[in-house]
Formats: structure tokens, C-alpha cells, sequence
């Protein structure tokens, strides 16, 4: 019997005990599938959500897994099938469940190292955007890039007698994703523990993997919360290739609908989508497809949110194929209803008619907002730092090929600029709001 089933096995004796209905039916003979498993854990939030309101006279404050007398690694096992919205709820319920799941981050905005909390939004970034990012090289790059400057950062704090453990626990030969972990117990992005991590990562994490990805050799947007791979579609662009490098690097969802691309237009960036955010998509048989089709070995557990990537060409044959289809795109446009597309759910991830308003997924309204302001005061900085190039204060600006753009590091807590000079090397660097 796996614990899974022995902890909803638990829920229903209690449940009897209350004389609540639960509508839940495991066969403690049989280890339930991945999605059984998912609605199984929903289906029990919600049934202990009820009790708690049914017996909210007993005097019982007691989290929703201590009242239970579950392990810690069992609570782990269960907030792994849930959503990051479930999980959220369940830390409404009380204030003890708020203590556990949020950390101390409910009383003094602060996290502890290592928490319950903190490891339960650690396992649920790692498993909707850690472990696929951590398996592509661009995703490995962005993190890199973060930890040498946070590490660097340490260093220096380091030699004015300061955070010695961390920068002894950030060494070389740690690996990258247990620095990751390192750098999101202790400081959580800017000091909020996992959780705002978690969200704040959400948020940014378009912009910030791609930023710096706009050249000729390798031209990456965002669109519609997915990101799209236009390398090799750039010179058959019909409005030549100069606008896709120099608009690439970033989420460009605003100017690909400002510019009312046409049906046929979106089928054929389907071909080159590279990774999906189930989170932004709408349809939740298309999120099914995709986990059933995800590129990874590994049981995906996510349900309706994360990261997704998507199998590319391997052979010669089918990348030839491919490019070929992209060359010939102006001329036979791709067919409307692709077999492909729709096994791996790449037939909803664009709107097929113009749609002003971008796709995003589900977030705390306090997160959004602070979110938003940063990117505002960033917009704002990058402008003014355009507008002294041009006055001639500085380098020139013809070092500078696409213009200053801004994304968010989440493991920094920093707002980071970025250009290209003129070979398209990205150049990056810390922005000063003073």
C-alpha cells in the first residue's frame, strides 16, 4: 500500500467519525496512477476545508496534517499533487496551517532556513519550473548567470566579515541546482522566504531566461506566457528578419498582437514553440495531452500549471523537413489542423484571432502589483537610459543594437538591464533607481 493511499485511507476514517460525506473511493490494494492521485489529494483539501468549517467549535487550531499526526515527509508527498493555488487555499484555513505552509513569513516577513514552508514551495518550483529548466541550456545559463553574481556578491560581503556560512555553502563544487536551493532557503529572492520566491520567479521567469537570446544564431520569444524558437524562421520572415532579432531576447506578446498576425501566421509559430506554460493555457484536456506527450521520463505531477517542453526534430531528416516548411511558409502555409499539434496540445497555446490582452497565469494580487511597480520604475530607468545615449552621454549609441531591456532576477531580488552590443553579444548590468 502506498502512503499516499494510507493518508486518504486516514482522511476517510476521520471523515466517518464526523459523519461528513466524503466522495472519495480508493482501493488500498491497487497504488493509484498519477492522475488519480491528483484528484484524490483535490478532493481531500477540499473535504478537509469543510470540516474544518463544520468543526470550527472544537477548539482544535491545529494545522490540517498535524491534526492527523502525519510526518513531514508525507506532508511533502500530498502538497506535491497540488497546485500552488491549492496549496494556497489550504493556508487560509487557520493560522496554524498558514505557520506551516507560508513559514514565518506570515508574522515577520522573514524565512527560516530550511522550513516546512519553505520545502513545500521548493518542491513545488522545482517540479513546475526547476526540473525542466534545469534539463534545457538555456534555462541552466539563466541560473548560472545569477548565482556567479550572487555568489560574487557573497564574496564580497564575505570579506567585510559578513554571511560566511552562505558563501561557504555557495562553493564551486556545489551543484547548480543544490546552490539553487541554498540561495532560495536563505533568501527566498529578496528576503520572503520560498513562497515569495515562488510567485516572483511565476511572474518573471519569461523575461529572464530569455534575456539575451536575440541574435542571428539564436532568437528566442515570448508569447502568450510560451516561449518560441525563430532562429531558423527569421530569414523567411515576411517582414524580413530585422524586426524578430531585434524584438527577440524577450516576451513580445503586445507587439506580435499590436501587429494583428493572421491565423495562418499563428499555426506556423506553433511549429516553433520550444517550451509551454501549462498555466496559460485554457483548456484543461489540452493540458492532459500535454502531460501525457511531455518530452520528460519523469511522472509529471503538475496537473494544469508548469513548465512543458516540446520534442524537437532530431533526425537530419526531420530537422531538413522541418526547415523547409519554414522556407516554403510565405508561399503553402502550413496546414490548419496538424496531426502533431494537436497530440502534444500546441493547437491552444495562441489565440487564432487577435487577442489584446496577454495570457498570464493565476497569482496573488499583492504579488502582481509588486511585480507591476518594479517593472514600471525598470521601464522607466531603461528610457531615461536611452534618452542619455542618444543626448551623447556615455558610449555611443550605436554600441547598442536593440535598445536597453529589463527583466527580473528572481534569485537576486534585483531588477538587471541588458543590450547587445554590435557583434549581438548580450551585455548585462545591475540598474540604479538612484
Amino acid at each position: 500500500m502506498s502512503i499516499f493511499s494510507v493518508y486518504v485511507c486516514r482522511i476517510v476514517q476521520v471523515q466517518m467519525k464526523a459523519n461528513v460525506n466524503v466522495n472519495v473511493n480508493v482501493n488500498v490494494k491497487e497504488v493509484p496512477s498519477a492522475k488519480k492521485k491528483k484528484n484524490i489529494a483535490r478532493s481531500v483539501s477540499e473535504t478537509e476545508m469543510k470540516m474544518t468549517r463544520k468543526n470550527s467549535n472544537d477548539n482544535d487550531n491545529r494545522d490540517l496534517f498535524s491534526r492527523h499526526e502525519l510526518p513531514p515527509d508525507l506532508m511533502l508527498h500530498i502538497c506535491n499533487y497540488l497546485t500552488a493555488r491549492d496549496v494556497t487555499v489550504i493556508s487560509s484555513v487557520n493560522q496554524s496551517s498558514r505557520q506551516l505552509i507560508d513559514g514565518d513569513d506570515c508574522n515577520s516577513g522573514s524565512s527560516s532556513d530550511g522550513s516546512d514552508g519553505d520545502e513545500i514551495w521548493t518542491l513545488l518550483w522545482k517540479r513546475d519550473y526547476g526540473n525542466v529548466l534545469l534539463e534545457w541550456d538555456i534555462g541552466r545559463q539563466a541560473f548560472q548567470r545569477s548565482l556567479n553574481h550572487y555568489h560574487s556578491k557573497t564574496q564580497a560581503q564575505v570579506g567585510r566579515g559578513r554571511s560566511i556560512s552562505l558563501a561557504s555553502s555557495l562553493s564551486s563544487s556545489s551543484s547548480l541546482e543544490q546552490q539553487i536551493q541554498t540561495v532560495i532557503f536563505r533568501h527566498g529572492g529578496h528576503g520572503g522566504g520560498a513562497k515569495h520566491f515562488y510567485f516572483h520567479f511565476q511572474q518573471s521567469f519569461l523575461n529572464y531566461i530569455l534575456a539575451g537570446h536575440n541574435s542571428p544564431s539564436l532568437c528566442l520569444m515570448g508569447i502568450h506566457g510560451h516561449i518560441f524558437d525563430f532562429t531558423d524562421f527569421a530569414p523567411s520572415h515576411p517582414g524580413l528578419s530585422d524586426p524578430i532579432i531585434l524584438e527577440g531576447g524577450r516576451d513580445v506578446t503586445l507587439w506580435f498582437e499590436d501587429h494583428r498576425h493572421s491565423t495562418v501566421a499563428r499555426v506556423l509559430a506553433r511549429k516553433l514553440c520550444v517550451l509551454v506554460d501549462k498555466s496559460c493555457m485554457k483548456n484543461m484536456n489540452i493540458n492532459n495531452r500535454m502531460n501525457r506527450n511531455s518530452s520528460t521520463d519523469k511522472t509529471d505531477t503538475s496537473g494544469t500549471c508548469g513548465l512543458c517542453r516540446i520534442p524537437q526534430p532530431a533526425s537530419k531528416q526531420a530537422k531538413l523537413e522541418r526547415r523547409k516548411l519554414l522556407e516554403k511558409s510565405n508561399t503553402t502555409p502550413p496546414p490548419m489542423h496538424d496531426i502533431r499539434d494537436v497530440k502534444l496540445g500546441l493547437d491552444a497555446i495562441l489565440p487564432l484571432a487577435t487577442f489584446s490582452t496577454p495570457r498570464r497565469p493565476l497569482t496573488l494580487c499583492n504579488m502582481r502589483e509588486e511585480y507591476e511597480h518594479g517593472k514600471e520604475r525598470a521601464e522607466a530607468w531603461a528610457s531615461r537610459y536611452r534618452h542619455d545615449k542618444v543626448k551623447g552621454k556615455g558610449a555611443s549609441a550605436s554600441t547598442n543594437k536593440c535598445g536597453m531591456r529589463v527583466y527580473y532576477d528572481p534569485f537576486a531580488g534585483e531588477w538587471k538591464g541588458w543590450y547587445s552590443d554590435p557583434h549581438w553579444n548580450p551585455i548585462f548590468c545591475d540598474i540604479d533607481f538612484d
